[in-house]
């Protein structure tokens, strides 16, 4: 099992919020600083997942957030999660206001739980700190004058993207080899940083075996990505990619 990472501080502790880094389609993220009673910092991401529904004024303010979550279609995304009560599957069926709260509890649980196999698995995916209702702490990558930038963003040389490519198809084989495919994989879900690739965003990630579109999801990724490449002048075969990939299942 890999240690917790030695810059994190995990006891006697407060944290200051530094603001919003970014704000997506389901998720805002807060820079946060902790400070160690020992006198010891350190920085993290704080991700606070955004409502479904809002029903009054003021509600987002005092959620801490900016605005409400525009990611409804996740149907597709759920197979192959089950609710073990019967009342609870009944309630997402008919998806009354405590179905709802059933499918945001679990929407943003399953990130952290899909994280956390990740990352002992080795996969480079920053380190899921920790869970709690509607906020997940996490790595932050980056540092405090900017976060890291998304792979559409960087500014890759020939020798960088040859090595970002590389480390792509290591991941894909680590989270296939778990099980897992991303479901939303794009050079935007995609960080660059300190010559690494970090691997993003993982609500909507999806078991292979269990969902029935998950060989669908993982084709879909893997052309995504070999398409960005593509553009850039990497000459890939996606489908042979693909192909390789599934061995590791």
């Amino acid at each position: 099992m890999r240690p917790t990472p030695s810059w994190l501080i995990t006891e006697f502790h407060d944290d200051d919020d530094l603001g919003v880094v970014k704000t997506g389609k389901e998720a805002q993220i807060n820079l946060i600083r902790r400070h160690g009673h020992d006198g010891r910092t350190c920085v993290f991401a704080r991700k606070r997942y955004l409502p479904r529904e809002v029903k009054h004024k003021g509600e987002l303010e005092a959620m801490g957030v900016q605005r409400s979550s525009v990611f409804v279609h996740d149907v597709q995304y759920r197979e192959g999660r089950q609710f073990r009560k019967t009342r609870d599957r009944r309630a997402v069926e008919r998806m009354s206001t405590y179905g709802k709260r059933l499918l945001q509890d679990r929407w943003m649980g399953h990130e952290h739980e899909i994280m956390t196999r990740l990352w002992q698995a080795g996969m480079s995916v920053p380190f899921p700190i920790a869970y709690d209702g509607s906020v997940f702490d996490l790595e932050y990558v980056g540092d405090e004058s900017q976060a890291a930038p998304q792979l559409q963003a960087a500014r890759l040389g020939d020798d960088e993207l040859r090595d970002a490519f590389g480390q792509l198809v290591a991941g894909l084989h680590v989270m296939v080899g778990e099980g897992y495919a991303h479901a939303d994989l794009s050079a935007y879900n995609l960080l660059w940083w300190d010559d690494t690739l970090w691997f993003i965003d993982f609500p909507q990630a999806v078991d292979i075996a269990a969902n029935p579109q998950g060989i669908e999801f993982l084709h879909r990724d893997v052309l995504n990505v070999c398409g960005w490449f593509a553009r850039r002048g990497y000459d890939i075969d996606a489908e042979e990619l693909f192909a390789d990939v599934l061995c590791s299942l």
